[in-house]
C-alpha cells in the first residue's frame, strides 16, 4: 500500500510539472497572435502562473517568451507608426518596457549545464542582441511617457536608456556608452518624472545618478534637494547640498546655507564654523557668508557675535535683505536684554537710560528694517518686528502705517 501511495504522488508531481510546461507552450502560441497591446497582457496573464512554478520560473524561455513577443510587438507598432497609422503611443512604449524587463529575468536565468558540466546559454545571444538594438526607443518612449503625463513610466524609459550601456550582462553588444551630457539630462528627467509620480526614492536616485555623472543646470540640484526634503532625509540633504556646493561654489548662495542648515539641525557648530571660516578665507568679500556665520551665532546663543556678524554681512552688502532684517533684529533683542537690566533703576534712572542708550538702539533697527522690507515687500517679519519698534518708541504714525501694511 505504501509503494502504491509513493507512486501516485510521484505521479501527480510529473503531472503538475507537466502542467506548468504545457501552460508555457500554450502561452507561446498565444504571443504569437498578438497584435496589440491588450492582446499582450492577456498572453502575459496565461503565461503567469510559470513564473512562480519550482521548475518553470528558472527556465529563461518562460520569460524570453513574453520578452521577445514585447519587442515584437513594439518593432509592429512603430511600423505601423512609420508609415502614417494611428498608434497609441502609451502602449507601444509599454511594449517596449515590458519586453526589456522580462528580457532581464530570461538572461538572469540562461544558463543550461550540458552533460560534461559545461554552462551554457540558450537564449543570450537574441536577449542581449534585442536589448541593444533597441536602446535608443527607450528616449522616445520615455519622452512619450512624459508627454502623457504617464511619469511612472516614463522614469522606467529614461533610466532604462541610461542604464543599458553600462550593463555588464550584455557584455560586448552592449551600445557604446552614453556621452556624459546626455546621460546626466536623461537621468535628470528620470528624476523629474518619478518627482512627479510621487516616487520620492525612485526620484532621489535618479539624481544621484544624474550628480555621478555631472550635471550643469543648478536648477536640477534645487530638485533633488526639493525631494530629500520631502522625504525629511537629513543625510540626504546635506549630500546634495554639498555635491552642488562644491561643484557650482558661490553662485547659488542657496547651495552653503542648506549645507549650515543641516549641520545646525544637528547642533554641529564645530564643523559650520569649519566650513564658514573656509568660505569666508577664499571669498572674504562674500556678504552671505557672514550672514550664515551670524545665523550660527545666534543659534549656538552667542548674540554679540552673532549681531557682529550680520551688521558686517550689512556693511559688505547693504542691499542684502536677509541681513539687514538680522541685524534689525538683532538690536531689537539687544534693546530687550539691556531693558531686563534695568529692575534696580527708579523711574527717573530708568527714563534717562532708556532715552540715552536704549531708544537710539530702536531708532537704528528700524533703518534696517525699513530697508529690509523695501528690498522684499514679501517679508513682512519685517513689518512684525517694525510694531515692536514703533510701539516701544511710542511712535503712533509709523505704528499704524506698519499695521496697514500687514493687513
Amino acid at each position: 500500500m505504501k509503494k502504491i501511495c509513493l507512486l501516485s504522488l510521484g505521479l501527480l508531481a510529473a503531472v503538475s510539472m507537466s502542467a506548468q510546461k504545457a501552460t508555457v507552450k500554450e502561452a507561446e502560441k498565444a504571443f504569437k497572435g498578438v497584435n496589440s497591446y491588450s492582446s499582450y497582457q492577456n498572453a502575459v496573464k496565461a503565461i503567469t502562473p510559470a513564473f512562480s512554478d519550482a521548475e518553470t520560473s528558472k527556465d529563461a524561455q518562460t520569460y524570453w517568451i513574453p520578452g521577445e513577443a514585447g519587442f515584437k510587438l513594439y518593432d509592429d507598432m512603430l511600423g505601423q507608426k512609420m508609415i502614417g497609422k494611428d498608434v497609441n503611443l502609451d502602449d507601444m512604449g509599454s511594449a517596449l518596457l515590458d519586453g526589456y524587463n522580462y528580457a532581464l529575468k530570461a538572461l538572469a536565468v540562461d544558463t543550461v549545464t550540458d552533460a560534461k558540466g559545461k554552462v551554457k546559454t540558450k537564449f543570450s545571444k537574441k536577449i542581449v542582441g534585442a536589448i541593444a538594438s533597441h536602446h535608443n526607443d527607450f528616449a522616445n518612449a520615455g519622452s512619450a511617457f512624459w508627454d502623457s503625463k504617464n511619469y511612472p513610466k516614463a522614469y522606467e524609459a529614461f533610466m532604462a536608456y541610461v542604464a543599458i550601456p553600462g550593463n555588464k550582462s550584455l557584455g560586448e553588444a552592449a551600445p557604446k556608452p552614453l556621452p556624459d551630457s546626455i546621460a546626466a539630462q536623461m537621468a535628470y528627467y528620470a528624476g523629474l518624472a518619478a518627482w512627479q509620480a510621487e516616487k520620492l526614492p525612485e526620484a532621489a536616485s535618479a539624481f544621484e545618478k544624474m550628480m555621478e555623472i555631472g550635471y550643469d543646470d543648478m536648477a536640477a540640484y534645487d530638485y533633488a534637494y526639493s525631494v530629500a526634503y520631502q522625504m525629511n532625509d537629513e543625510a540626504r540633504k546635506l549630500k546634495y547640498s554639498q555635491i552642488a556646493f562644491d561643484k557650482f561654489g558661490t553662485a547659488k548662495p542657496d547651495f552653503l546655507q542648506r549645507i549650515i542648515s543641516s549641520y545646525l539641525a544637528e547642533k554641529k557648530y564645530d564643523e559650520a564654523m569649519a566650513i564658514l571660516q573656509k568660505a569666508i578665507q577664499t571669498d572674504p568679500n562674500n556678504a552671505t557668508y557672514y550672514y550664515l556665520t551670524g545665523v550660527l551665532y545666534d543659534d549656538k546663543g552667542d548674540k554679540e557675535k552673532s549681531q557682529e556678524s550680520f551688521k558686517k554681512a550689512v556693511e559688505i552688502d547693504p542691499n542684502n535683505a536677509m541681513a539687514n532684517f538680522s541685524y534689525g533684529t538683532s538690536l531689537i533683542q539687544q534693546y530687550e536684554r539691556l531693558d531686563e537690566k534695568t529692575g534696580e533703576m527708579s523711574q527717573a534712572e530708568y527714563n534717562k537710560y532708556r532715552a540715552e542708550t536704549m531708544n537710539p538702539l530702536l531708532k537704528e533697527a528700524a533703518q534696517y528694517l525699513e530697508k529690509a522690507y523695501q528690498l522684499d515687500n514679501e517679508m513682512t517679519n519685517a513689518l512684525t518686528n517694525l510694531k515692536i519698534v514703533y510701539y516701544n518708541l511710542n511712535d503712533g504714525a509709523n505704528l499704524d502705517r506698519v499695521e496697514k501694511l500687514l493687513l
